[in-house]
């Protein structure tokens, strides 16, 4: 199967596992399953996916830039973009 057609059958399948969750009068199952498989396979997740984003950004932009060459065509404007790509990393 292709990987587009599992991303929206995942989100078909969460969609439909919320409702559920969501119709369930007693709550009490829902905080169980919360609190010892929701919560930290979501908390993993995003911090695999910070962990992962500045690094692939950061390396996009420094290769791009040693593709040019010749740091002169890089001009003012690549360097002012450089700077605040760092700068607002540095800030997150």
């Amino acid at each position: 199967m292709k990987e587009a057609k599992r991303i929206i059958w995942g989100l078909i399948l969460g969609v439909v596992l919320g409702i559920i969750l969501a119709s369930i009068p007693d709550k009490s199952i829902y905080e169980g399953l919360n609190k010892y498989a929701l919560q930290p396979i979501g908390t993993i997740f995003l911090n695999l996916i910070k962990m992962l984003v500045v690094p692939i950004v950061f390396f996009s932009i420094a290769l791009g830039v040693m593709g040019l060459g010749n740091p002169k065509e890089l001009g003012r404007v690549g360097g002012k973009a450089i700077i605040y790509f760092m700068t607002t990393t540095a800030v997150a």
